[in-house]
């Protein structure tokens, strides 16, 4: 279990090469997809294999006919060796493997091709050797509760690297509570040191190759079988992450649970414990601040669109962002008709042409807007086909640990099924991802990035939708899985704010140049810009504004 730029995959790598050159045998390396493990390949494996003699003089060079080195196989004399991913169950099959390199397994799939832990299916192919087998894992740990390497970890001898403070001389292990800084005025970091925690000087990074050499493992519990090790980026060689490095980041991160997620994952090593627990909806009601729906506050900039389609509604939620993705609701209603009849999507035209008023006098206009298509998906295509690419039609993602917004997919084709150029797309979006997002910001107490405002207006039931789901941990063939289940009926509110977020970062929202306090560009550039999308607006056609807008 170990943090990153710390040389984990470097390890197996060096494993490889020495059962090539010494103890040959049948050798499997597993990464999370096969097309990580393709990249592997090509990337880490052919230099080392390039640039050492020894290997290179047992490995043919895959150029030479029957080599039988190819990109996911390399033969040696006495063994070969296999990469695959864990997304693929073929993979595993039809092989007796001695050796097996199973590398970030927190990325790896709970079940393959319905088969299983690809874990188990792996390791059930080194059944043939026995005791003479050598299972190697590694990976930076993630959610706790569901982290594969934290597990395997608990389970073994639990072993931390000691080092000698270098002017007592006693042993201990890095922890970040050792770790000290001085900062300025303006918060930059000036000076880190590790403090030791038996003669309480100051350690200078410039110690630490003296130390790490010095070095020893120690386990916790060497009573133990199997061989656990644990590796902070605090161990990181020097002139790789400094120590100041990591403070900074830290600093940076402490204000937004995201950030402070992934530096306690890459930095410390440790897993980190997802907010599970829905927020209190009378608790946000009651921090309703004083704008009108409809109206843009200071600081919003962006506007963006959530939709999701019901058999007899539209349920819409229009969301402005600002620096930091901090966010403003600007709208949140219901368009009641049959989304397979025109006539509720043409409400929906005019709400996302509706220009709406800033608290600066600027009039903004929603650049992105995010339709679901599960439920009546071919209305939701010929809707967002004609206004592409404003409008994106969108589908939830089942894979575990999906991006927010992933890669799209094209659907329209020709009648000899060739993909018709500019048609629509298809947008995979990672709502788990999202929604664990979104409930973190929701328990954030200071005004800021990330945060989200609410105008006055809102009634209850936009609250308990909004929190209307719970993250709870069920079990799956005995293996833990972290699950979004409802709490009550309606959950509209929650999903909007999903696609709505979506919208926001399909459209760069996390790359956009904003001023030191947040505030939307000149009003001149915010006027040509919102003259240039009525023009295109206009080429594409809109609808009668509604009378229930101007009210």
């Amino acid at each position: 279990m170990k943090g990153t730029q710390i040389g984990g995959t470097e390890v197996g790598n060096n494993w490889f090469g020495y059962v090539v050159d010494v103890a040959p045998g049948p050798m499997m390396v597993v990464l999370p997809t096969v097309e990580l493990a393709k990249d592997h390949s090509k990337l880490k494996l052919a230099p080392t294999i390039e640039c050492t003699p020894r290997l290179r003089d047992r490995i043919k060079d895959n150029r030479s006919r029957d080599s039988g080195n190819t990109i996911q196989t390399k033969t040696f004399p006495g063994g070969a060796l296999f990469l695959t991913g864990s997304n693929s169950a073929a993979g595993f099959r039809h092989r007796s493997i001695k050796y097996l390199f199973l590398d970030d397994v927190d990325g790896y799939e709970p079940d393959v091709d319905g088969e299983g832990d690809p874990i188990d299916l792996a390791k059930k192919r080194t059944d043939t050797y026995s005791s003479r087998k050598k299972i190697f894992k590694v990976s930076t740990p993630t959610v706790k509760g569901l982290s594969r390497i934290e597990t395997a970890f608990e389970e073994s001898d639990q072993r931390y690297y000691h080092v000698p403070c270098p002017f007592c001389g006693e042993y201990q292990r890095l922890e970040w509570s050792g770790i000290k800084f001085e900062r300025d005025e303006h918060n930059n970091v000036l000076a880190v040191w590790y403090e030791c925690r038996h003669c309480r000087k100051e350690i200078d990074e410039s110690y630490k190759t003296e130390m790490f050499e010095r070095g020893r493992w120690v386990p916790t519990f060497p009573e133990r079988k199997n061989r656990g090790y644990h590796l902070s980026g605090l161990y990181s060689p020097l002139g790789w992450v400094s120590w100041k490095q990591i403070v900074e980041e830290f600093l940076v991160a402490k204000g937004n649970r995201e950030r402070l997620k992934v530096w306690t994952n890459t930095r410390l090593a440790e897993t980190f414990e997802e907010a599970g627990d829905q927020p209190g909806w009378v608790e946000l009601k009651a921090r309703c601040e004083p704008y009108q729906i409809m109206t843009v506050p200071l600081g919003g900039h962006v506007l963006t669109a959530g939709v999701d389609v019901q058999a007899n509604r539209l349920a819409v939620l229009v969301m402005a962002w600002g620096r930091g993705e901090e966010a403003w609701v600007v709208f949140w209603g219901e368009l009641y008709g049959d989304p397979l009849q025109l006539e509720v999507w043409g409400q929906l035209d005019n709400l996302l042409n509706h220009s709406y008023q800033g608290a600066g006098g600027q009039e903004h206009r929603i650049i992105s807007a995010a339709v679901d298509s599960g439920h009546v998906t071919h209305s939701v295509y010929n809707y967002c086909r004609g206004r592409i690419p404003r409008v994106m039609a969108i589908k939830g993602a089942k894979q575990a640990n999906q991006p927010i917004v992933g890669r799209p997919s094209k659907k329209d084709v020709n009648w000899m099924g060739t993909t018709i150029p500019n048609g629509v797309q298809l947008w995979p979006v990672g709502g788990d991802t999202a929604k664990s997002v979104i409930y973190g910001r929701l328990k954030q107490k200071e005004t800021g990035p990330g945060y989200i405002h609410f105008p006055i207006g809102l009634d209850d039931d936009f609250f308990m939708q909004l929190t209307a789901e719970k993250l709870t941990t069920q079990y799956t063939r005995g293996f833990p899985k972290m699950v979004w289940v409802k709490i009550r009926n309606r959950n509209e509110a929650l999903d909007c704010a999903v696609y709505a977020m979506a919208a926001a970062l399909r459209v760069g929202l996390i790359h956009m140049d904003f001023d030191k306090t947040g505030n939307p560009p000149p009003k001149k550039v915010q006027h040509e810009t919102d003259k240039q999308e009525r023009g295109n607006w206009q080429k594409r056609g809109s609808f009668k504004r509604p009378g229930w807008l101007d009210r």
